[in-house]
């Protein structure tokens, strides 16, 4: 019985080795080889879907400081030959030279420019196997090898790129594909570009947007949304912008958060390369979408994650208690009612004469701070025979303020010469009476660039001005 019973589980045992050697035949029925070879063909199939190439979101480094971590706009157009085309725009260049702005015995440095040169190369491609898919541009391309060649930095360690990447995700729809950089493992981001986009065009519009939106003199903060929680988003002309709470010090909170905007469609979207998360918000911001009506950047995944510009009103006050003095002049753009007093007012200073028969010379009005009494006005500026400098009759406001409007209430002269000034000139203190009023502060040019601003009246929209704001 007992050889009975071990002939028996000897061959139970050997019936079941059987039948899981068939089934491992079933699973590796193509070697590792093969499945390695399988998925080079099947990701590059999926980079040459689109037919005009893609918008590739390149980072070279996690760094936080430009130009190494900085990100830059690549055009790539992936051919089933196998031949690569990238474009870029804005290339980072290192030059010996002495600092902007230091003293005449100061030592160079290195400094850091950017070309503003569109700029196009080729190359080949291909979709290596590493332990799973690796694009590698598997021959010397200028653009895309420029971030990682050490010749192009004097220190020999170039700006820290990759020029070989494992493809985390491509879907088979070819909507997009993200890619790791092999060494830095940087996330780069690829969107389609449409057909028929011509590619200097695209990288012009996409510049010029961001030039538009957020401008090298930048006047003012922009803001971020988390909700009800407000950040401050300062220094985003170079793409690393400082994200620090609304009212916290920039240095001891700073927080460097580089973003690159791309086009889809008519439509821009502004994505930063890493997603922010703060402990006063729910959720996280990574990508929003441009919205022409409303003039902000609003969230892809939560719409109260916005970026916009900063409030109109408290900006003009702010500037004008700091020192600024916008004018408005005959050549300003002004409303019909504003240009009627000030033709009357040029009529009423060139009918002024002086002794030697003389006349005087309307030039404008400007809008100011007085730091001995600590007041707002209006300036009249005029020009007195034989100055060669101009001469000012200031009349006292309170100024009142919120995000979007400023009131102006007329309270009388500053002094005793702006008063004779008044009584010689009355209609001086017309206009004065008619500027005193509530006014919805508009920008011109963008709600992120507010160097103009439009004031409207409230009581009557006809009444409006513009200041330019330095």
């Amino acid at each position: 019985m007992n050889k009975i019973l071990s002939l028996t589980l000897i061959g139970a045992s050997a019936l079941c080795l059987a039948s899981c050697s068939g089934e491992e035949d079933d699973i590796f029925e193509a070697t590792a080889a093969e499945r390695l070879n399988a998925a080079s063909a099947l990701y590059s199939a999926r980079l040459t879907a689109q037919p005009n190439g893609w918008a590739m979101q390149y980072y070279p480094t996690y760094d936080n400081e430009a130009p190494n971590g900085k990100g830059y706009l690549l055009l790539t157009r992936f051919n089933k030959d196998f031949t690569v085309n990238v474009s870029g725009y804005d290339w980072p260049v290192w030059r010996y030279e002495r600092p902007a702005g230091a003293d005449a015995d100061a030592s160079s440095e290195w400094i850091c420019h950017y070309t503003n040169e569109y700029r196009e190369s080729s190359s080949f491609w291909q979709v290596i196997t590493d332990n799973g898919p690796v694009l590698s541009f598997n021959s010397y391309n200028t653009n895309m090898h420029y971030f990682s060649d050490p010749d192009f930095r004097e220190t020999g360690t170039g700006f820290g790129g990759d020029y070989e990447f494992i493809v985390v995700d491509a879907p088979e729809d070819a909507s997009y594909m993200m890619l790791k950089g092999k060494k830095r493992g940087t996330y780069n981001l690829l969107t389609p570009i449409e057909e028929g986009v011509d590619y200097p065009v695209y990288m012009a519009d996409v510049k010029g947007f961001h030039n538009a939106i957020f401008p090298e003199k930048e006047l003012v903060s922009n803001l971020v949304h988390f909700g009800d929680s407000i950040y401050r988003m300062d220094g985003s002309h170079d793409g690393v912008p400082n994200i620090y709470p609304y009212d916290g010090d920039p240095i001891t909170n700073e927080s460097f958060n580089p973003f690159l905007i791309t086009k889809r469609g008519n439509d821009y979207y502004l994505r930063f390369r890493d997603a922010i998360e703060r402990e006063d918000m729910e959720g996280e911001l990574r990508e929003l979408r441009y919205d022409t009506i409303q003039g902000k950047f609003i969230g892809m995944d939560n719409a109260d994650f916005q970026i916009t510009g900063y409030y109109p009103s408290r900006f003009l006050k702010e500037k004008v208690t700091n020192g600024s003095k916008p004018q408005v002049t005959p050549t300003s753009s002004i409303s019909d009612k504003i240009n009627e007093y000030f033709t009357g007012l040029s009529d009423d200073f060139t009918a002024l004469k002086d002794s030697r028969n003389r006349t005087y010379r309307f030039i404008g009005i400007s809008f100011a701070f007085d730091g001995k009494t600590e007041q707002y006005v209006w300036n009249i500026i005029f020009r007195v025979p034989g100055s060669s400098g101009n001469s000012t009759a200031s009349f006292v406001f309170d100024v009142a303020n919120d995000d979007n409007t400023v009131t102006m209430n007329y309270k009388e002269p500053l002094d005793e010469t702006s008063a004779n000034v008044g009584n010689t000139i009355p209609r001086i203190y017309e206009l004065m009476k008619d500027l005193s009023q509530k006014y919805n502060v508009v920008p011109v040019i963008s709600n992120f660039n507010l160097s103009q601003l439009k004031l409207v009246s409230q009581s009557n929209p006809d009444t409006w001005f513009v200041f330019n704001i330095q």
